[in-house]
């Protein structure tokens, strides 16, 4: 099992490349939660999550800055 820092280190390193729209960036949100959650999981919770930080950083999906999303995302994981 790997520890949350490697987990994110990992995180900020994969799917920056990969992630060129708001779909694929939802997709992989969607990954990192099923993987932090397993079973406990609450989608409801996840998608309000995404689609929240989508809308709060309207700026950086405009400027298409899917690696800072993703850095935001996992930071939320930590808290």
């Amino acid at each position: 099992m790997k520890n949350l820092k490697d987990f994110i280190i990992e995180s900020l390193n994969e799917g920056k490349e990969s992630i060129k729209d708001e779909k694929s960036f939802k997709a992989a949100a969607e990954a990192k939660f099923k993987e932090v959650f397993g079973d406990e999981l609450d989608e409801d919770k996840m998608k309000k999550t995404i689609d929240g930080l989508l809308k709060d950083n309207k700026d950086l999906v405009e400027k298409g800055e899917w690696g800072e999303l993703i850095g935001m995302l996992n930071a939320s994981f930590t808290q």
